[in-house]
């Protein structure tokens, strides 16, 4: 062997994907299926159609229909998604274009998709309905059913995604690197405004008067819990527990972030959801703090935590 092919380094791996297999374009394409009906609905309810409303007026709403627009925009861009998760373009988009959007996503479609697609389905079998009246009863179905749908597809595109592009990166041996100062503490403070939102969550649901908002703060504290338990199994827990504590500190933060973000995001800007017990706002805000410091511990436990299986 030549001097030169001693000291010549490696040649990088591509950064770009030219063509990704057809099982993968599929899955991208089917989570793309999955948003029309919800993209249809919202359509043709900023058209004035009334199908499923029972009250037409509130199309007029201004609330309702920037609330219609902004979700309609929302679905477009999970189809981008999706997409950009199956296809070789996807590969040359910077890493947080893609990881952002998607953890935003997942911590909101997995809950609907394990708790309030169940509940929707029962309550619509049995005759009682969930909601306030306002939608006609095969409304919530059809819309929780499309949130699942796009839910398990966009997973699975992720995953897919994923271990592709970053697979040589997580595996390789990271013996020697020191972890990040900021870490222990992040993954403390975390876990315990973790631990704090999914107790308040828990108080919430207890209170509750109402089975809505049982569904929303009993879930919520048991996917708090989930993801402080995910970022503290990162940084404590055996090597072979690894991939199943990043997918619990991914989904647990995810959706303690995601469903903060979304309720205090009603708060601020609608009307009716103003007023009354600070407690659910107390959870929603404090699983929002608690959300963002578990995804930040966790992406740092990931990149800068020593190997220990070396």
């Amino acid at each position: 062997m030549s001097a030169t092919a001693m000291t010549t380094p490696p040649s990088p791996q591509p950064t770009s994907q030219p063509r990704t297999p057809v099982l993968h374009r599929a899955i991208g394409w089917a989570a793309a299926a999955g948003v029309l009906p919800y993209l249809t609905l919202k359509a043709l309810w900023l058209a004035r159609t009334d199908v499923g409303v029972a009250d037409p007026a509130m199309l007029t709403d201004p609330t309702m229909i920037a609330g219609n627009a902004t979700t309609a925009v929302l679905d477009v861009l999970v189809v981008v998604l999706a997409l950009a998760l199956t296809h070789g373009w996807g590969y040359r988009l910077p890493a947080w274009l893609l990881l952002l959007p998607a953890w935003v996503g997942t911590g909101l479609l997995v809950p609907i998709a394990l708790v309030n697609l169940p509940a929707t389905l029962v309550s619509a079998g049995v005759g009682v309905g969930l909601g306030d009246g306002s939608l006609a009863p095969w409304v919530g179905p059809l819309v929780y059913g499309g949130f699942a749908w796009q839910g398990a597809f966009l997973v699975a595109a992720f995953g897919l995604h994923a271990r592709t592009r970053w697979s040589g990166v997580l595996s390789a041996p990271r013996a020697g690197v020191r972890a990040h100062p900021l870490l222990p503490l992040l993954a403390a403070g975390g876990a315990g405004t973790a631990v704090l939102a999914a107790g308040l969550h828990l108080a919430t649901a207890s209170t509750a008067d109402d089975v809505a908002t049982t569904l929303v703060h009993a879930p919520a504290a048991a996917f708090a819990v989930l993801g402080a338990a995910g970022v503290l199994a990162l940084l404590s827990g055996p090597p072979a527990a690894r991939a199943a504590a990043a997918v619990a500190a991914w989904t647990g933060s995810a959706v303690t972030f995601s469903w903060g973000l979304y309720h205090m995001a009603l708060v601020v800007g609608v009307d009716a959801y103003r007023g009354g017990s600070g407690l659910p706002g107390a959870a929603h805000l404090t699983g929002l703090l608690a959300g963002f410091a578990l995804a930040v511990a966790g992406l740092l436990a990931l990149l800068d935590q020593p190997r220990r299986d070396r």
